[in-house]
């Protein structure tokens, strides 16, 4: 009976049923993306914990903003005008799981307002701003006798030197911070007290000049003790707190400023001050506004083609002076700090800062700024080359006098110094001046070569300044410019070269607190780019001569 049936109608339906099916699969594809686009997790990025110092590691969670497992990589960004976002040189890559999470460690950046985004292909998560707290200690010497100020002490009698690595800001906020929080504790750090040594006023020694006596480490609330400390004379101390490296961090070494110590005979005939090293809030004297131009300088090295750099240092994490530079193709070197006076060299955002004294005023000789402070490169010097920095200066005090901001080439060997006579002047200028001068020593005949470059204007601005050596001339550049050269075969010492970087003063005399902050050193080879000598003439002359 069922073969008897018509067959024409079961072929219709057939046909009517295949059509259906037809249809319904060409929209499923697109019914199917429509849902999983609006199922898609938001792209998210978070950083925990939210108050911490540079070098820090921390732990970045998130979503990249879409399901499965990707390869992600980590994005910075400068935020300057013109800056673009960068893979992070060393960082190794992390998986996000199915549903698009993420979470890996990475080492927090110093730098104050910089951006950092997860990146999967053309997937990208928001941006943080990151806003790291500065590190810093304040130090204090307590007799424990009534009559005597901090840091007045009796004649080979013990005394305490207590420590604060959390200090409150002493009044001046850092630039783009959102907040002005203290730096978090670490309890457990170690803390060294040092003895100063200085062999000769004004003259930066190539070695270290702090003697360890002692060590101890931090409470849960940052803060250590030094007990039985005795001196028979006037003392500058100072404490480092060391590097530190628990739980995957690499934050190094850093110091307080110099802490004096004066001995006393009678604590009741002791006279009252406050010792260089407390945080006391002050009214600054002769205060002047300052507003930074942060922007990316043109340099010599990106106008005519120097790169690859030999060593750059870019202090973007947790580096201390003595750690080698971040990148380059030599990436050997150190630095060793000096100081005479008040002054202090450390890290500081994404730089390393020369400062004369941590506070703003002219009460007595310790309170005010005095004396020099110095950085000297060590253990990658070049006969010949090129070498670029960037600095930018702050002084929010305009009643005494002004340090000099010198940017040297001095000779590596101290043997070879000869008191300055065989030294290259790459920049020296006054933070409220608008002069810059460049020039060079020779020691045989005492000759010198200067040029004064006009209306560089440095109070809050960014500078970038290079010179150019080679065994027939002497170029300089300022802001990617060249502006001076010197052919003479006599102005080349010949000899292996460092770069040094001071905040010279008058002596002890009192100078106006001023910042020296120089974003990153970079070094060079001769090996590329054209060699440039068509900077304007210098002013031939002599002087004093060597030792």
């Amino acid at each position: 009976m069922v073969n008897d049936m018509p067959t024409t109608p079961r072929r219709r339906v057939s046909a009517c049923l295949f059509l259906l099916v037809l249809s319904l699969l060409a929209v499923v594809p697109v019914t199917v993306t429509t849902t999983s686009a609006s199922a898609r997790a938001a792209a998210a990025l978070s950083v925990s914990p939210l108050h911490y110092i540079g070098g820090q590691r921390l732990t970045f969670e998130g979503n990249i903003g879409a399901r499965g497992e990707r390869r992600v990589t980590l994005q910075i960004n400068l935020s300057r005008p013109g800056d673009e976002w960068k893979d992070v040189d060393d960082f190794r890559g992390a998986t996000t799981q199915r549903d698009g999470d993420f979470s890996f460690g990475y080492t927090a950046p110093s730098m104050f307002g910089i951006r950092m985004r997860v990146v999967a292909g053309r997937l990208n998560t928001p941006a943080i701003t990151f806003q790291a707290d500065s590190q810093d200690l304040v130090v204090e010497a307590l007799s424990g006798e009534p009559g005597l100020d901090p840091g007045q002490v009796l004649q080979s009698q013990p005394f305490r030197v207590e420590v604060d690595t959390t200090p409150n800001s002493d009044g001046e906020r850092d630039l783009a911070r959102r907040t002005d929080l203290p730096p978090p504790a670490y309890q457990g750090r170690v803390l060294t007290l040092q003895e100063r040594t200085v062999d000769q006023v004004g003259v930066p020694s190539y070695t270290d000049q702090w003697t360890t006596l002692d060590t101890t480490t931090t409470n849960a609330q940052g803060k250590g003790v030094f007990t039985g400390v005795e001196t028979e004379q006037d003392t500058v101390y100072r404490v480092r707190q060391e590097a530190w490296t628990a739980g995957g961090s690499k934050i190094g070494w850093y110091p307080s400023f110099p802490t004096y110590v004066d001995v006393v005979d009678d604590a009741g005939d002791a006279p009252t001050r406050t010792a260089t090293g407390t945080v006391v809030a002050r009214t600054t004297s002769g205060a002047l506004p300052v507003s930074f131009k942060d922007v990316a300088s043109t340099t010599a090295a990106e106008t005519f083609r120097w790169r690859p750099a030999l060593w750059d240092y870019g202090w973007t994490y947790g580096e201390s002076l003595t750690d080698g530079p971040s990148r380059g193709s030599d990436p050997v070197g150190r630095w060793v700090d000096w100081a005479d006076g008040t002054g202090r060299a450390a890290k500081h955002n994404g730089g390393v800062m020369l400062d004369t004294q941590r506070q703003n005023s002219d009460e007595d000789r310790y309170d005010g700024s005095r004396g020099s402070t110095a950085i000297t490169m060590r253990d990658n010097p070049m006969r010949y080359g090129r070498w670029e920095v960037r600095m930018r200066t702050k002084s929010t005090e305009n009643h005494a006098y002004d340090p000099h901001v010198l940017v040297e080439l001095v000779p590596d060997d101290p043997a070879d110094h000869h008191c300055g006579a065989q030294t290259i002047t790459v920049a020296d200028f006054t933070p409220h001046g608008s002069d810059v001068r460049v020039g060079a020593k020779a020691l045989a005949g005492a000759k010198e070569w200067t040029r004064t470059v006009r209306d560089v204007w440095q109070n809050g601005s960014s500078t970038a300044f290079a010179v150019e050596v080679t065994r027939r001339h002497i170029s300089w550049f300022i802001e990617g410019r060249v502006v001076a050269t010197v052919k003479s075969r006599a102005a080349v010492s010949d000899v292996p070269m460092t770069l040094r970087l001071s905040l010279a003063g008058r002596g002890l005399d009192e100078v106006n607190r001023t910042q020296a902050i120089s974003d990153w050193q970079r070094g060079y080879s001769l090996e590329r780019g054209a060699q440039k000598t068509n900077g304007a003439p210098l002013q031939v002359g002599t002087h004093d001569g060597g030792c």
